[in-house]
Parts: structure tokens; C-alpha cells; sequence
């Protein structure tokens, strides 16, 4: 999406309908191939104020006759993603969340602005997400992904899902 809505932009065309449409075909063609889909919405920081807006049409022209029971929803805050950003808050997620469920209660979302050893207990806490995507696991000293540190984070969400549902 952040690539697509770059290009277009170079180009001189803000309108995002082309971004969502693209990736609806896309969507489509995977599908076709008998893929399942990680579609990734979400809003840069100039749409904070009307993410609703942002994340409806993104979901209705992505989404637009596509077998959804084989997409999962990456929820990506653009604005809070990237060394530096302040990462979105629990009951901001929790907002996005709840509002993709009440556009299709059966979709599955997972939090795909990245989960870290920081907010993996944080995120095991947002009862109506699914999960989360683990990129990169160290943001400071050794940027990267590191296998030891993936365990670390897997525990610590397993960890607290698992006091949750004691």
C-alpha cells in the first residue's frame, strides 16, 4: 500500500480509490489461485482525524466480492509505525478493531504495525484481535530480525493469553 500510494503520488494522482482498487485485483487474483490474503489497511498521520473514512473504503473496495473467510486484516497504523513514531495505544487498536468486526464480524484481524517484546502483552490484552505480524524484533542496537528475540515475543503474548483466559 505505502509503495502503491508513493508511485501515485510521484505521478501527481492523490486519489487513493486507485491504490484500493489495485490491490483488489489483487487480491482477486490470488484468490483465484487458491491463496489466502493478508490485506493490509490503515492511515498515514493527515488521516488520523477521519480513519474511519480512511479504513471503510479501503475494506469496501478491497474486500468487494472476495471470499472473506480467506483474508485475514493487517491493521497498520502508518503513523505510528518506524523508529521514533509514538505507537498507537491500546484503546486506539482496540477502536480499529472493533470497527472492522462491525463492517465484517467474521473477518480476522491482526495488528500488523508490529509486535515487539514492549507491546506484545499490550496487544494479547485487545480481546477481539486475532494476533499480530513480528517483522523485524530488535528496532535499536542490532536492527533485524533475531530468532532468539522471536521466541521472547511469542512467549510474552502467549504468556499473558494465556492468564487471560484463566
Amino acid at each position: 500500500r505505502k509503495y502503491l500510494c508513493d508511485l501515485f503520488e510521484s505521478a501527481g494522482v492523490k486519489n487513493q480509490r486507485f491504490i484500493n482498487e489495485g490491490l483488489h485485483r489483487k487480491i482477486k487474483m490470488a484468490q483465484k489461485q487458491g491463496m489466502e490474503v493478508c490485506y493490509c489497511i490503515g492511515e498515514k498521520e493527515s488521516q488520523r482525524k477521519e480513519w474511519k473514512t480512511v479504513l471503510k473504503e479501503q475494506l469496501e473496495i478491497g474486500l468487494k466480492d472476495v471470499d472473506r473467510t480467506k483474508i485475514i486484516i493487517g491493521y497498520e497504523p502508518i503513523w505510528s509505525i518506524g523508529p521514533g513514531k509514538t505507537p498507537a495505544s491500546q484503546a486506539e487498536i482496540t477502536a480499529v478493531v472493533d470497527f472492522i468486526k462491525t463492517f465484517d464480524p467474521a473477518l480476522r484481524v491482526i495488528y500488523g504495525g508490529g509486535v515487539k517484546k514492549e507491546n506484545a502483552a499490550m496487544l494479547a490484552n485487545i480481546q477481539k484481535m486475532d494476533g499480530g505480524l513480528i517483522g523485524l524484533t530488535n528496532f535499536t542496537d542490532h536492527l533485524g530480525f533475531h530468532p532468539e528475540e522471536f521466541i521472547e515475543i511469542v512467549d510474552e503474548y502467549q504468556c499473558h493469553i494465556k492468564e487471560e483466559s484463566r
